[in-house]
């Protein structure tokens, strides 16, 4: 693990230090480009430091749950709904989706005993993993199934490969079909989404739909809203 997260910041330092060294020796032709390269690479650099710190904070324990009654429904289109501009600017469309086979109705049907922000805080990014790998569109659904509610975000993107499956939320993990030309984000946020649904009592897992695309899905206790 070591080893990897190493690799992970020594990349965006050389970039870096490599813009940084030609700004000062004068050898290059475009210094608001090269401002825009090392801005770019030191972002990169604070999302994976903040995401290993908040990885530490969760190996040890040292994080505290909220728990409360949360319509999963409305939270989570809050979530995708902040999204909105970077999708658009990526040229994905999102659309959110929820059905419930309670007659009763959707509202009583989607509520959960979660930590609201940390809720956002997998959504985020389980949508921010999936605008990475889409192609035209983004589908989140949720569903509630009586005794539990299922989040599924859908990427039409290129899909994984059977054999990368078992290992997306593992820590720093590359699957083989990751986009060359989109950010690539910390390597730590799919890790950081499989600690904080187990540490509330759920499950996540990556599936690969036979016509193709990703499948996200998390599932949850549902609690009545009594």
């Amino acid at each position: 693990f070591l080893l990897s997260v190493s690799h992970d910041l020594r990349t965006p330092m050389t970039s870096i230090r490599g813009y940084a060294e030609a700004l000062v020796d004068g050898t290059i032709s475009e210094p608001i480009q090269a401002g825009r390269v090392i801005l770019a690479e030191a972002a990169r650099l604070e999302r994976l430091v903040r995401d290993l710190l908040e990885l530490a904070h969760l190996d040890a324990r040292q994080f505290a749950l909220h728990l409360h009654p949360v319509d999963i429904a409305a939270s989570t289109a809050e979530v995708v709904e902040a999204f909105g501009p970077a999708a658009a600017e990526s040229g994905i469309q999102v659309t959110v989706k929820t059905s419930a086979t309670n007659a009763a109705g959707i509202g009583d049907d989607v509520v959960a005993m979660v930590d609201h922000d940390r809720w956002a805080q997998i959504v985020g990014n389980l949508i921010e993993n999936g605008l990475r790998y889409a192609a035209t569109t983004l589908t989140v659904e949720i569903q509630s199934t009586g005794p539990s509610i299922q989040v599924r975000i859908i990427d039409d993107g290129p899909g994984i490969a059977a054999d990368d499956l078992p290992h997306v939320f593992e820590r720093l993990y590359v699957a083989q079909h990751r986009p060359a030309d989109r950010e690539s984000g910390s390597g730590l946020g799919l890790a950081i989404v499989r600690e904080l649904v187990e540490a509330m009592d759920g499950e996540v897992e990556a599936v690969a739909p036979p016509d193709g695309g990703t499948e996200m899905v998390v599932r949850i206790p549902s609690v009545s809203e009594e």
